[in-house]
């Protein structure tokens, strides 16, 4: 700072800032509030949101556990960061370029390599502006915020077509951004924010369900990057089952993004202190040993009809019925009977019946 001084200038990504913004002495911490060094009072950005400071490449950046994240060259960080001249830097859905000036007043060129420079290097799924950075943003932060979702419920049934429980997912409520669960994953994937959009789906959902007096099974998803911190998501699922006892609970857990083995059966105990079942996700059929290891801890295994009979009258041979299999993605009432005959007991899909919102 005493020979270079930096600032931000709004990036290229369809933002209307004109102001430019100094990095006070470091460190400096942004944010709402007043006393932050470098004050961005705008929507969706906390109160003490990041803090730069002097870093042996010139400065880094750190969150501060802020709602919304924050981002250096459309990647969320969770640890400082170094950042040079040039770079994207995003405070939740608003972007700004780091320049740095020299003591004369010129502006110093982008470092080579700098996110200006990376213009190919951007998030990846999901319409996005020329930085990069999702379009729809700021109406995805505004959705986790103020819980703009309602739960979905999917029937699965029984070989002989008795209702077994409910699929429950969530679509968006947001008036600018129409999308269904898997739209909304992926771009919760763009912004980092999976387990915080899981989490209020689960909390949605169960609300709801509980509300409308849904008395089957209820499956609840668990995204991969859940299992990176068990301790949260068990915590949550044991809480979930002790507000809604009365509700009959099935985790689906993507058993490959477990860290390691022995995880599961740690899993199941502690989750069946509240009466939590545990469905496999994301188990290749053809995985035999994956799936002989894992089947004495689960009540349930998922597969697409995808995958055909054979490689479901497979996977029920290592599972030696310690399992049930659901097969999703049922398009046709015929391949019931054929998908039942290789091992499958419960099925879901258009056949079966279509989401349909549970607060209707």
């Amino acid at each position: 700072m005493n020979e270079k001084r930096f600032y931000l200038a709004p990036s290229e990504d369809g933002d209307t800032l004109t102001e430019t913004y100094p990095v006070s002495e470091l460190p400096c911490v942004v944010g709402r509030a007043g006393d932050c060094g470098l004050q961005l009072d705008f929507d969706r950005i906390s109160r003490h949101h990041a803090r730069f400071e002097a870093h042996a490449e010139g400065l880094a950046i750190s969150d501060l556990d802020s709602t919304n994240g924050t981002f250096v060259n459309h990647q969320r960080i969770d640890e400082a960061t170094p950042v040079h001249a040039g770079d994207i830097v995003h405070f939740a859905d608003h972007g700004f370029t780091l320049k740095q000036r020299r003591p004369g007043g010129a502006t110093i060129p982008p470092a080579q390599g700098s996110g200006r420079e990376r213009a190919s290097d951007t998030i990846i799924g999901f319409t996005a502006l020329p930085t990069g950075f999702p379009v729809q943003a700021p109406e995805f932060f505004e959705l986790l915020n103020d819980e703009l979702v309602t739960a979905t419920s999917e029937p699965i049934e029984a070989a002989n077509g008795s209702r077994f429980g409910h699929a429950l997912r969530a679509r968006s409520t947001h008036p600018r951004l129409a999308a269904e669960a898997g739209t909304l994953f992926r771009l919760a994937s763009d912004l980092g924010e999976e387990a915080r959009l899981a989490q209020l789906v689960r909390e949605v959902c169960l609300k709801q369900a509980a509300a409308a007096g849904l008395q089957s099974y209820l499956f609840l998803e668990v995204h991969p990057v859940e299992c990176e911190d068990l301790e949260i998501l068990v915590d949550e699922l044991l809480s979930l089952a002790a507000r809604y006892r009365h509700l009959a609970l099935v985790c689906e857990l993507p058993i490959p993004a477990l860290p390691g083995p022995g995880v599961l059966g740690q899993l199941q105990g502690r989750l069946a202190r509240r009466d939590i079942e545990i469905c496999g996700i994301q188990i290749p059929p053809d995985n035999l040993d994956l799936l002989a290891d894992s089947a004495r801890h689960l009540s349930y295994l998922r597969f697409s009809a995808a995958v055909g009979d054979a490689a479901i009258a497979g996977a029920a041979r290592a599972l030696d019925n310690r399992a049930r299999i659901l097969v999703d993605a049922v398009n046709r009432r015929e391949e019931i009977q054929d998908l039942a005959t290789a091992g499958a007991s419960l099925f879901q899909g258009s056949a079966i019946g279509q989401p349909l919102p549970i607060a209707d």
